[in-house]
């Protein structure tokens, strides 16, 4: 009854967003604020979905600090409403180009002011990079990205790529990580918890050569994890790739006592 109940009324939210969204999209396209508001939206769905947010960043802060490149961590689809609070006005975020043909999602992501780049060939990855940190420099426009290049699924933090940290070298700006804890939304359930979100220290980039690039990627990784971890500790959320590091222990645990217990056992034969 709750999942039919929230179905329903996630649909309907979601119609209305996207009918108000491409009002005011068609009226002022490509707007500074457009993506912003956009989100703002989003953050009503938060109790439709029985999800709580603890927000700890300090908007001022950040926007004295834009443009920006915008990094966090990508679990699920949900992300876009729990991740509500972290856009602010100025910012972009950059898509595939064939989200451009997607129905009706595909306009409102073009006309709320996104930025499509090509990646069917890596040879043009290069370019593409010049492209996004052009746009930061001459537009003044900050840019969100998820350097995971995919949702993790509850499987924890996956390995970053290096482009969040190849655009902001390039462009000349800091870098503003933010972590996102851990969550699973489940629709049949009334309360799904808190996620809390917490952002970093901002990390300043410049003129690093390719060796430099991987290293600063690594390290802002760790840093993400590290507090990614802190936050689940004390939310007293268990992930589901611990689990099974739990049970793989105690597998492990019980293969070594029995091989003990036989290597005990053919000593006395002896």
């Amino acid at each position: 009854m709750i999942l039919v109940f929230r179905i329903v009324l996630l649909l309907i939210l979601a119609l209305l967003w996207l009918i108000f969204g491409l009002i005011v999209c068609v009226c002022r396209p490509g707007h500074r604020g457009n993506i912003y508001w956009l989100t703002q939206m989003l953050r009503c769905a938060r109790w439709a979905i029985g999800i709580k947010v603890d927000s700890q960043i300090d908007v001022k802060a950040i926007r004295e600090e834009m443009p920006a490149v915008f990094v966090g961590n990508h679990q699920y689809n949900w992300d876009i409403i729990v991740m509500a609070d972290i856009p602010q006005p100025g910012i972009a975020c950059i898509g595939k180009k064939s989200l451009m043909w997607t129905p009706i999602f595909g306009l409102l992501f073009y006309l709320s002011g996104n930025i499509f780049i090509d990646r069917s060939k890596s040879s043009k990855g290069g370019n593409e990079i010049l492209k996004i940190a052009e746009i930061i420099k001459t537009k003044k426009k900050s840019i969100w990205i998820f350097p995971e290049g995919h949702r993790s699924k509850g499987k924890g933090i996956q390995p970053f790529m290096n482009g969040a940290v190849n655009i902001a070298n390039q462009s000349g700006v800091k870098i503003l990580p933010f972590a996102i804890s851990s969550y699973k939304i489940d629709l049949n359930r009334w309360d799904n918890g808190t996620v809390t979100i917490k952002s970093l220290p901002p990390v300043t980039v410049d003129n690093l050569d390719r060796k430099g690039v991987k290293m600063v990627t690594r390290q802002l990784r760790q840093d993400m994890k590290d507090c990614i971890d802190n936050m689940d500790k004390a939310n007293g959320f268990i992930r589901e790739y611990d689990k099974q590091s739990d049970n793989q222990e105690t597998a492990g645990s019980g293969s070594e006592e029995k091989n003990e217990n036989a290597g005990t056992v053919s000593e006395d034969n002896k």
